[in-house]
């Protein structure tokens, strides 16, 4: 006998058998019940949710025979022939593959045919985001005023890239992803049917991995069962999805506390041996220093937010969620993950360091009388403060004067409509790479925001200083791919977020009351830059050389 996957085998069969998406099975059976259908349906929601089941079962008890309260009799011929994808009249299409105008047309030459045997002809057509414009376009007729005996029903994970005169024509269905709580009741009844032995921390594990998808999560078990052969603990799960344990994370904290590095790269070349995903590890981390976190201020006892210092925590946090962005377009993960430690352990200070090791001294305060101080003082209280200040790496000095520079002449000029067209030419920049470098220049925009434009340059804004450090790094790249792509000699200027609120309400003002804004010539500070880039690479492509050492 041929293996059925499981994700197949216990796919649901009516309403009552969905999981985690009782609104929008009550009120399909309510539609059926009370007789109540309208000729097209879009079902909207995440990968995995239960869109195309439960379009089979609306459509299979849609033609039921017996219908009892909404839900299919599951005996009569239409039922049997539906659960064996044998009903000519429910057509099922992939708008991933058959996304063209002709497989549209077809639709429409045979909706005037009446059903074989049923009640309706149903049209599921799933992904339908992927159909093309001039497919919608023949969909649109058809779907506005189709004939009596035929029903649409339309799925997609991407509703915003469906025309609204398609989505005004449907009603609507949201799915929502699938508590935690209800995949690992489902995981636990499958395992109970299919006689796998599996511990409570591996089901807890497979329903935090499949984020909110019951066929991810039934994918992974199937999996881990071959894997297995039917005897399923927490480690085997940890192996298969490429994450570590707690008592991992716990080591690993140990020593960023003990400031001991080479336990920590041990660590990291244990990840690296059994193949760990470092980018998954990293969200891991945040996901334990979260709930480490939680727990603090619920209980307000947790020993590693004692140690460390809620502050840290946060630092920390916001430190991985930086490096997250750089790792995932590189190939040698590894490099970053290693900065990564060196950096949390730099981020505990010295003194919280020596607390944890000494016991603590109690210093008895006494008053001293105050004393004015004379300007004298004063004078060499602030050189001493400004000795103390720390210094501020230059490196990016003028880079930051070349962006204000930009940013001034691209304000002064800026329109609407060449804001409209770099959106649209980003929206479709990725079908149109054509190497590696390419793609790897396109991922470092994919965090950022295009904010204004003029008709010879392009404002771009970041959240991280991290990543705006990195664009500098790219500038010349960036505006290559840019121009190479538009046939045009557009000037790119990056921005933080913050700094781009503050400056552009400046100039929007000026606008208002036409004041003129001078153009700056941007050519000193430019070729400044350019004979830099000349004789030194930038840090980023030193780390990469590392990595092929």
């Amino acid at each position: 006998m041929i293996y059925q996957a499981l994700y197949r085998k216990y796919r649901p069969k009516t309403f009552d058998d969905v999981c985690g998406q009782e609104i929008v099975t009550t009120t399909l059976k309510n539609a059926i019940k009370y007789n109540k259908l309208t000729h097209a349906y879009l079902f909207i929601g995440p990968r995995g949710t239960g869109k195309t089941s439960i379009a089979k079962i609306f459509a299979k008890t849609i033609n039921c025979e017996n219908p009892v309260e909404g839900v299919s009799c599951e005996k009569c011929d239409i039922c049997k022939l539906s659960n064996n994808n044998e009903n000519v009249d429910i057509i099922e299409m992939d708008a991933a593959s058959n996304n063209g105008v002709d497989e549209v047309r077809e639709i429409k030459n045979h909706v005037t045919f009446m059903p074989t045997f049923s009640k309706y002809k149903i049209y599921i057509i799933d992904e339908v985001h992927m159909l093309s414009s001039g497919a919608f376009n023949a969909l649109l007729k058809t779907l506005e005023e189709p004939p009596k005996h035929v029903i649409f029903i339309l799925a997609t994970t991407e509703p915003q890239k469906v025309p609204l005169t398609i989505i005004s024509r449907c009603q609507c269905f949201e799915f929502k992803s699938i508590p935690n709580s209800l995949i690992e009741e489902r995981i636990k009844y499958i395992c109970s049917k299919e006689k796998i032995k599996i511990s409570e921390e591996a089901i807890k594990q497979i329903g935090e991995d499949s984020n909110g998808g019951l066929r991810d999560a039934i994918g992974l078990l199937d999996q881990l069962n071959s894997y297995t052969n039917g005897n399923i603990n927490i480690e085997d799960v940890l192996k298969i999805n490429g994450r570590v344990s707690l008592d991992s994370f716990k080591e690993l904290f140990n020593n960023i506390i003990d400031n001991n590095l080479e336990g920590l790269f041990n660590i990291s070349d244990k990840y690296n041996s059994e193949g760990k995903d470092y980018v998954l590890i990293c969200e891991d981390i945040i996901k334990f220093l979260k709930n480490s976190l939680v727990d603090y201020q619920i209980n307000n006892d947790n020993e590693l937010i004692g140690k460390i210092g809620k502050d840290n925590v946060t630092k920390m946090i916001f430190e991985i969620t930086d490096y997250i962005g750089y790792m995932r377009n590189l190939k040698e993960k590894k490099i970053f993950f290693d900065l990564l430690l060196i950096k949390l352990s730099s981020l505990i200070e010295t003194n919280v360091r020596i607390t944890l090791s000494e016991p603590e001294i109690v210093i008895e305060k006494k008053e001293v009388p105050e004393v004015k101080e004379t300007k004298e003082v004063k004078e060499e209280k602030k050189e001493e403060n400004k000795l103390e200040s720390p210094v501020i790496d230059e490196k990016y000095n003028k880079y930051d004067e070349l962006m204000k520079i930009r940013l001034n002449n691209i304000l002064a000029c800026a329109d609407k409509e060449s804001i409209k067209k770099y959106l649209e030419f980003i929206n479709n920049l990725e079908s149109d790479l054509d190497n590696l470098e390419e793609r790897q220049i396109y991922n470092l925009l994919l965090d950022c925001e295009i904010v204004a434009g003029s008709s010879d340059g392009i404002v771009i804004t970041t959240d991280s200083r991290v990543l705006l450090e990195e664009l500098y790094d790219n500038l010349f790249n960036i505006e290559n791919l840019i121009n190479n792509k538009l046939s045009s000699n557009i000037k790119a200027c990056f921005n933080l977020n913050d700094d781009w609120v503050k400056i552009s309400e400046g100039y929007r003002v000026k606008r208002r009351n036409k004041e003129k804004i001078d153009i700056l010539d941007e050519t000193e500070v430019l070729n400044s830059i350019t004979e830099t880039k000349n004789v030194k690479k930038n840090e980023f492509e030193d780390l990469l050389e590392i990595g092929e050492m």
